[in-house]
């Protein structure tokens, strides 16, 4: 702590400095008279004897304060002890979003969407009472380990009406004002085109700082960057962003749609309200569904420590060690890592991944992702996806070399790679008419050179939406790297193979048929399991015992679902920390532990995709309970038993809805299938 900064102001005890820039620093501290942990916004010595600085200060306890809203951070106080101006606030974990791509690089789109919609509310509630923040960027967004955003920083806030009653904003940051103490380069780059120019400001230009940073977190670069403040202004006022697909192909068109027309120069040209962006951003959201909650965000070949807790995949996560041990042996394999949506394959495979990178340190790790909105449409995406990132990795100077000489039909498709060398035109003419045959040829012959010398690890995720070349590919490498130094690891989703008749369903079991891959199907979490996450996630805590039982039961072990749940309840004020231990608000018996709204949409978005004679038995069937007879089910029903039998196990097969437990006999002595 600096030594001029008492260690008790009042009734709050300084614990930490948790962030400094400008004129003011932020400290972790308590408050002893009402026991809660807080934030304290002190304003400097030096700062407090400046007119300015401490207007602005003190303008944006008193501006914030009139916010009350869950992604904006809470103002409690406007105090002064020893001199001392210095704002009390909600003490929020978490980091920032400029420290979440710098450390882990750029963000999954969905989490993405989800922070980009959190903060465009926020500022629309900033916007109703005439409010503009004027310093969006992605160093005042925080996001906690539960993926909520919280926007910080009122400091430069101000009125529109004041701005308009003079229709010039005198106080707007601008291209002199920069250059003071204490301004960082990075603030610029966000600025919208009529803020460097200080003409008058409306909530338009708070979407244009907002499209930069939501452009920076799915990019993990700036969309005007420049060495110099002229550089920044000059790009913001003259040229256009690359579109953000451009930049990480995966991203969907509809989010370069988005970024584009909040980036517009013409503040006519952008959204209209801050509200009106978070529509737009809602919409491209609901065609995902999947894992979304995690908070872990990794760059392509970047596995850093886990933010948030890892638990109940002990025996997975062993297997999957004992078969990287048996590569960087020299003898490689497939394993696949199987699953519904929401049960923890990235999250295992992430620990999995993380570990082997601490285990072997020479290990060259890379992931490849197939996107539904690409499908089948592009050939050999996640081996592209996944090249590309060992090509931007340590060992990058020696793939290229291998790859110019064994795989030039690769070279050529991946210019970004290769582009800058003088035989990128020769390698063209060269691969014209390169034949698939060829091609796979080709990348098995330059991996297998390559991990000849440092192991490889290849994660290929969701392959449920990989094209047809990208299983012949993975079938043609499945086949020769049994004496090689590589581990091909993939996730998909069981029930979509089955839904969709997919080509890696067939290649799979010709494969486990000659033993030349694995499979880790996972399943449900127990309640020892859940007693765990909430142990890691709320510590300390008082929870009675029975609560990761109830967790358990109204979610069925489900991760995703769980999760959601948890984070709900503490959103919703049940799971709160008045002291130093989280605890219940209320006691278990009154609480209402009903799913979350995405949790609950995400089932019906499954339940009405399926055929009306589906839907209708399992509605009969829920009648008998949770576990149910078909004979009974059939006879209410009035069809044959064994026709619905038929249905139920098409429906355990292709949806994972129904679990057969076995035959039993009813007391008539006929048998049922339970």
């Amino acid at each position: 702590m600096n030594s001029s900064v008492p260690r008790q102001l009042l009734h709050y005890r300084l614990l930490r400095k948790i962030d400094s820039g400008g004129m003011g620093e932020v400290y972790q501290a308590e408050d002893t008279r009402l026991r809660r942990t807080v934030a304290i916004k002190l304003l400097l010595t030096v700062a407090n004897q400046e007119p300015t600085a401490r207007r602005r200060f003190l303008q944006e306890a008193q501006l914030a304060s009139a916010l009350n809203h869950p992604n904006i951070v809470t103002i409690y106080a406007i105090e002064e002890a020893d001199g001392l101006d210095f704002i009390v606030m909600e003490f929020v974990e978490g980091q920032t979003l400029k420290s979440l791509i710098e450390n882990h690089g750029a963000l999954p789109i969905t989490q993405l969407l989800d922070i980009g919609i959190q903060t465009a509310e926020a500022l629309q509630a900033a916007h109703e009472i005439n409010l503009i923040h004027r310093d969006i960027k992605a160093a005042n967004i925080l996001v906690t380990p539960g993926g909520h955003a919280k926007v910080l920083d009122f400091g430069l806030a101000k009125s529109v009406r004041t701005i308009a009653s003079s229709g010039i904003d005198y106080e707007a940051q601008t291209l002199t004002s920069l250059t003071d103490e204490g301004t960082v380069l990075g603030t610029a780059a966000y600025m919208s085109p009529e803020q460097t120019r200080a003409q008058p400001l409306d909530g338009r230009s708070d979407i244009f700082s907002l499209g930069s940073a939501l452009y920076e977190a799915a990019t993990r670069s700036l969309p005007f960057p420049g060495p110099s403040l002229l550089a920044i202004m000059h790009a913001i006022a003259t040229t256009e962003a690359p579109a953000p697909s451009r930049v990480r192909p995966e991203l969907p068109r509809e989010f370069d749609l988005i970024i584009e027309r909040a980036l517009a120069k013409d503040k006519e040209r952008r959204y209209s309200s801050a509200a009106e962006m978070a529509t737009a951003l809602k919409s491209l959201r609901a065609t995902f569904t999947g894992e979304w909650f995690t908070p872990i965000v990794y760059d392509k070949d970047l596995v850093e420590a886990p933010v948030a807790p890892f638990v109940g995949r002990g025996p997975e996560l062993m297997r999957l060690e004992a078969i990287l041990q048996q590569a960087v042996n020299g003898k490689g394999g497939v394993v696949f890592i199987t699953g519904e949506p929401g049960i923890g394959k990235t999250s295992l495979s992430d620990e999995f991944l993380r570990r082997a990178r601490t285990r072997f340190p020479g290990l060259s790790v890379s992931r490849g992702r197939c996107v539904e909105q690409y499908g089948t449409g592009e050939a050999y995406l996640p081996f592209l996806d996944a090249i590309g990132g060992l090509l931007g990795g340590p060992a990058r100077e020696r793939l290229a070399s291998i790859m110019r000489t064994s795989a030039p039909t690769w070279c050529s498709q991946l210019p970004a790679a290769f582009a800058s060398t003088s035989a990128m035109e020769t390698l063209q003419q060269e691969t014209i008419g390169a034949t698939k045959d060829r091609m796979m040829r080709e990348l098995g012959d330059a991996l297998g050179i390559f991990a000849a010398t440092s192991p490889v690890v290849l994660l290929l995720e969701d392959l449920h939406w990989a094209d047809p070349s990208s299983v012949d590919l993975l079938r043609h490498l499945c086949q020769r790297i049994g004496r090689q130094g590589m581990l091909i690891a993939g996730t998909f989703r069981p029930e979509d193979l089955e839904r969709t008749n997919h080509p890696l369903k067939g290649y799979k079991a010709e494969m486990q048929a000659h033993q030349l891959c694995e499979e880790i199907a996972l399943d449900s979490l127990s309640p020892t399991h859940i007693q765990e996450y909430l142990n890691a996630t709320f510590a300390p805590n008082n929870f009675p015992s029975e609560f990761a039982i109830h967790i358990h039961d109204k979610t069925e072990g489900h991760p995703l679902f769980a999760i959601n749940l948890l984070q709900y309840l503490r959103e919703r004020g049940d799971i709160a920390k008045p002291n130093e231990h989280w605890s219940l608000n209320r006691p278990l018996a009154q609480m209402e532990l009903e799913l979350p709204e995405s949790v609950r949409s995400m089932i019906g978005k499954k339940l009405d995709s399926l055929e009306a004679e589906a839907r209708r038995a399992l509605e009969y069937a829920s009648v008998e309970g949770q576990e149910f007879h078909s004979t009974i089910v059939a006879a209410l029903l009035g069809i044959d038993e064994v026709d619905l039998e038929e249905l139920l196990a098409r429906l355990e097969k292709t949806e994972r809805l129904v679990l057969t437990l076995g035959e039993e006999e009813l007391p008539d002595g006929s048998l049922a299938t339970r």
